[in-house]
């Protein structure tokens, strides 16, 4: 879950993101200290959870919203010095209104909330991808025609920063990617670079034919894959070529076994 911390007071940024850190979870992709930087933010980075102070110099948290109403808006938490304003935040679709100061627990119900709304969107979403996919096959079961399997080849190369200097890195140059905060980190050989990017958006625009995501912060090119050694708890270790050992979260072990069997 990517989170977008909106608040002009540094001290109330920093404390949110210190009650989010226990959560494996929610990743801050970036904090704004104004209306205008957080729309920056928010085109910039995905985001699934905008935390949004009320009460901002030259635009608030309810202009806000109004700007990020068009398309596929993030969910909205409002979180505010002023408990005045909760019957207005309703009114713009926000699912919590959390008052300061900011209760731990109080902020994770709000997370909760965000959670199941998150999970509600994602099977609906699957649900009519499902339903365009059977339309489809039947519409090509009439028509004689064979369907079409779907698949993406992505770029063929990335840009990357090394110092103050873009490089174009050939995709197939790729180990594995890491995400650290705002920063995915790029492997490729003893080269590591940085791209100011979310992993789940860099997964989109890789050939998902090569590379797997194995776990909420790893994608790895199964071109690089030695072995696969069982774990604890359901979870695996995944042995890259030069020796590198990745964990596998169980939650993507069946899908790395199923991908690396068709490679």
């Amino acid at each position: 879950m990517n989170v977008l911390i909106v608040d002009d007071e540094p001290h109330a940024r920093k404390r949110i993101r210190r009650l989010l850190a226990d959560y494996p979870d929610v990743v801050v992709v970036a904090e704004s200290n104004s209306g205008p930087s957080a729309l920056e933010a928010a085109r910039t980075h995905r985001v699934d959870v905008i935390l949004l102070d009320v009460q901002m110099a030259g635009m608030d948290g309810f202009e806000v919203v109004r700007a990020l109403a068009n398309g596929d808006p993030p969910i909205v938490v409002f979180v505010t010095a002023h408990d005045t304003h909760a019957l207005r935040a309703f009114e713009v679709a926000a699912i919590d209104y959390v008052v300061k100061p900011v209760r731990k627990e109080r902020l994770v119900a709000a997370l909760d909330r965000a959670r199941a709304l998150l999970a509600s969107r994602e099977s609906a979403a699957v649900g009519e991808r499902l339903q365009k996919m059977l339309a489809e096959l039947g519409a090509n079961a009439r028509s004689g025609v064979p369907p079409a399997l779907p698949h993406h080849h992505g770029a063929a190369r990335l840009e990357v920063r090394d110092g103050e200097s873009i490089v174009f890195l050939p995709v197939a140059e790729i180990d594995w990617l890491e995400a650290d905060g705002p920063i995915v980190r790029v492997h490729a050989g003893r080269a590591v670079y940085g791209v100011r990017d979310t992993l789940s958006r860099m997964e989109e625009s890789l050939d998902q034919a090569t590379f797997v995501r194995i776990h909420r912060s790893f994608i790895v090119n199964l071109e690089r894959v030695r072995e696969l050694q069982p774990w604890f708890g359901g979870d695996a270790i995944l042995v890259l070529r030069e020796g590198q050992k990745l964990k596998v979260s169980r939650t993507y072990r069946t899908q790395l076994r199923d991908r690396l069997n068709a490679v």
